[in-house]
């Protein structure tokens, strides 16, 4: 290893947190290759990352019976080419691969998908009941029966110079396209200029279109283009009977149907719409069974619950956290959740916080600071924790119990205030301030300006252990004095500010310099 940002510096001498660049090799067996990353991507404890090429081999390329090929053969043949990297197919790539492939259903639909959604439930689009109403299905199953020609219902063509178009009805074997057009979809602003343009784009395409329109709405201003009627209303029976009025105009068998014969129709228009609104054959909830209890709303789609999107659904829903002392709402993709197994980032943003205030070996208040250590009495809301479970520069508010004997004093204060600002209990703090605020500086004591005064000094009343070295010329403790000249036996109680005010003078001895009578005195 090299470090490309600072070459000087060795590794043991880098923080685990550097952002240095180095150079990396990989140490794997057959390996050896070699990679810049930074120091901090290297060493961090969720998703640490490593050799690049390892990864691929590891993640990509699939070993004997993990392809697509050999544990999912059915969607393996409705592949057709790989558009991310066009040498790899079924047999090299893994089924949860994010390589964007071409699949070809068996209606012969072609899009682009991602392996991986394939893999968790999508299928394909143009199979889903979108598009298609029971309206559509009870009119298809009754021209079926009548007929006895086969009906596709939302047949989809893409016509020259447009965007890909929807036909209702498709009758194969005549070629045949009809449009139904209600009047509850088709008398919106704008619907008769889109279904003119779609008509006359069909005629010019070569394709035979006819259009049923509800009875009331104006004909499609398409030259040549008959205009049929049915309604008013949706009645399925109604519609097939004007579907029939355009198949027996074209010579084409229509029959009447035997009310049993229409109630087995509506039957089976009912099971081809069940059939084609159904929840995918593997669900999100089957993946992941909590999410249906934190789920609240499908902002994509509305009203879609998860028992009815497959894993992998791109749809944006609004999500609750199951833990009642939480409860946190935010958005998020359903794939991400079902797939990726994220949850409440919440929740996740304490996991990790609580997994990078833990103390590796030797990093624990207990291991660095043992002394300090002893003090501690408890983590506030951490019961069970110790000394060994904090680190020095931890934030978490902890309770303290002085060491010294005459104090043990218990107070507040986090692990990082008492090693970053090297602070203590608060009490002996406070007691060694006084202390030092009432102590001379060097050259300003009693004794060094007032030598005459620190003579008769007796002693400190309240603290007998101090000298006049020890006392400040202006003190306000109350000492006992003694009279230096011979043969007096005055005694006094004062401060030494009461004794060096005046020049030295001040409250001497009382028998040698009596108090002065007043002059109201007798």
């Amino acid at each position: 290893m090299s470090n490309l940002s600072s070459p000087d510096m060795a590794l043991e001498a880098i923080p685990l947190s550097s952002t240095d660049r180095c150079q990396w090799r990989c140490s794997a067996e057959g390996c050896g290759h070699q990679w810049p990353a930074r120091l901090q991507f290297r060493t961090r404890t969720v998703k640490p990352s490593g050799c690049p090429e390892c990864w691929k081999r590891r993640n990509r390329a699939p070993g004997p019976g993990e392809s697509l090929a050999d544990l999912n053969p059915a969607l393996a043949r409705q592949f057709r080419r790989n558009l991310s990297r066009p040498n790899r197919g079924p047999d090299t790539l893994r089924p949860q691969s994010h390589d964007l492939c071409v699949w070809e259903c068996a209606q012969g639909h072609f899009w682009p998908a991602r392996l991986a959604n394939r893999t968790n439930g999508r299928d394909c689009s143009d199979c889903t009941g979108h598009g298609r109403s029971p309206f559509e299905c009870n009119v298809a199953m009754l021209v079926q029966a009548a007929c006895g020609l086969d009906v596709e219902l939302d047949h989809r063509l893409r016509l020259p110079g447009r965007r890909q178009d929807r036909f209702d009805l498709y009758l194969p074997e005549p070629a045949l396209l009809i449009d139904l057009d209600p009047e509850w979809t088709h008398n919106r602003p704008g619907s008769l200029e889109r279904d003119t343009a779609k008509t006359a784009a069909a005629i010019a395409a070569g394709l035979d279109v006819e259009r049923i329109r509800s009875r009331g709405l104006p004909p499609v201003p398409v030259p040549g283009q008959l205009h049929h009627e049915a309604g008013p209303g949706v009645n399925p029976e109604g519609w097939a009977e004007a579907v029939g009025a355009v198949l027996r105009g074209r010579g084409l068998s229509w029959r009447q149907l035997t009310p049993a014969e229409v109630t087995a129709a509506l039957t089976r228009g009912a099971q081809l719409w069940q059939k084609a609104v159904a929840g995918p054959e593997v669900s999100a909830v089957d993946v992941a069974p909590h999410l249906e209890e934190e789920f609240i709303a499908n902002l994509t789609n509305p009203g879609k619950a998860p028992d009815r999107m497959p894993p992998g659904c791109n749809d944006v829903c609004l999500w609750r956290c199951g833990k009642p002392e939480c409860g946190y709402e935010w958005k998020a993709v359903l794939h991400s959740r079902a797939l990726a197994g994220r949850g409440c980032s919440r929740c996740g943003h304490a996991r990790v916080g609580a997994a990078n205030s833990r103390p590796g070996p030797g990093e624990s208040l207990a291991e660095v600071n043992p002394t300090m250590a002893e003090e501690l009495i408890e983590i506030v809301g951490h019961p069970g924790w110790t000394a060994f479970d904090l680190l020095p520069t931890s934030n978490k508010a902890c309770q303290w119990r002085c060491s010294e004997p005459h104090c043990r004093f218990e107070y507040p204060a986090p692990p990082n205030r008492r090693t970053g600002q090297s602070s203590g209990c608060p009490r002996c703090a406070r007691r060694r301030t006084v202390t030092g605020r009432v102590r001379p500086k060097p050259g300003r004591s009693l004794q060094d300006v007032h030598p005459a005064l620190a003579d008769e000094l007796v002693e400190v009343i309240d603290e007998p252990n101090l000298t006049a070295k020890e006392l400040r010329p202006s003190s306000a403790k109350v000492c006992r004095w003694a009279c230096s000249k011979t043969g007096c036996p005055g005694r006094w109680d004062a401060t030494p500010d009461q004794r060096s005010r005046r020049g030295g003078t001040g409250k001497r001895c009382p028998l040698c310099h009596p108090p002065r009578r007043s002059r109201t005195q007798p």
